[in-house]
């Protein structure tokens, strides 16, 4: 399981050019006037938010999870990490929305369905990870809601109270 910054981190990387040492000119420049200490607090603050995110997909993957706990961690992740649970637990057989606990049981094996009443066809692949139309509907609901700041910059942002669709 990877999350965001390591998906975003190989994609940039060139396989052939050695990485070139670290000084002030290859930083942000942002962050070059930051001083020394400034610079390793940040880095310590952003692993510290990675390993929180980390525990949060992590608790998320389990078949049960608590509505009120699940509210409370939402702050911790962003739209990136939310999509490794519903991946992860599409992958281990569960529905993708993490307060579902209902098993994947039929998952289609192709990628389009085509509508014969709208004539149109659509790409499945999403859906194929949730147990019902409304698992669906109600991850993406919940999905819009989430930040997709980076984490360690949390504390200066508003967090919204994140709503949840009722299942019916």
């Amino acid at each position: 399981m990877e999350n965001c910054a390591v998906k975003n981190a190989k994609l940039r990387q060139h396989p052939k050019s050695p990485s070139p040492k670290l000084t002030r000119k290859n930083l942000p420049k942002r962050a070059q006037n930051y001083s020394k200490e400034q610079l390793l607090h940040a880095l310590k603050k952003k692993k510290e938010c990675t390993a929180k995110a980390q525990i949060v997909v992590e608790k998320c993957i389990e078949k049960e999870v608590e509505e009120s706990q699940f509210l409370s961690s939402l702050e911790n992740i962003n739209q990136c990490h939310y999509q490794d649970i519903v991946e992860e637990r599409a992958i281990i057989k569960l529905c993708g929305y993490p307060l579902c606990p209902e098993e994947l049981k039929q998952i289609p094996k192709k990628q389009f369905h085509i509508s014969l009443q709208t004539n149109k066809v659509y790409d499945i692949t999403e859906r194929k990870n949730f147990c019902s139309n409304n698992c669906f509907k109600a991850s993406n609901y919940l999905k819009v809601q989430l930040l997709t700041s980076p984490l360690w910059l949390r504390d200066v942002e508003d967090i919204p109270e994140f709503k949840l669709l009722k299942i019916e």
